[in-house]
């Protein structure tokens, strides 16, 4: 029931790489390199977003030939439009990220409910957070 950090990482990441909803150079991924090798650069024009796996403190799930535990945690997706140019790319974003990721599992991983954080202007872009619970195990 266990489920290993690294399987968690590769599939979540699988179901964040599945979504159509914005092309796969305009996420960055923590700690990875672009497709090209080069750091990633946010682009333009348009909509973009930063993906990344926040865990939770562990709980004791059951005892079978080892302890078992579930690891939750939760999946935010940092999203980003340049200021002045609406808000409707980015809430459509938001929302499709949301209609993406929540009730839906893969193996001893679930995602619940997503929420929307609004984080706002900063310097020359505007945010909104995608968070989504999960429980592996």
């Amino acid at each position: 029931m266990t489920v290993a950090f690294e399987t968690i990482l590769a599939t979540l990441t699988g179901r964040m790489a599945a979504f159509t909803g914005i092309e796969q150079d305009r996420i960055e991924y923590a700690n990875s390199p672009a497709a090209d090798g080069s750091t990633f650069k946010p682009p333009a024009k348009g909509v973009w977003c930063a993906f990344e796996i926040q865990h939770a403190s562990a709980s004791f799930a059951g005892m079978a030939d080892r302890p078992q535990y579930r690891r939750p945690g939760q999946v935010v997706i940092q999203c980003f439009c340049r200021r002045g140019k609406g808000l409707s790319a980015i809430n459509k974003l938001a929302d499709a990220l949301s209609d993406h990721f929540q009730a839906w599992s893969s193996g001893d991983i679930e995602c619940s409910e997503a929420n929307q954080h609004v984080v706002g202007d900063f310097e020359t872009y505007y945010q909104i957070n995608v968070a989504v619970r999960f429980r592996a195990g």
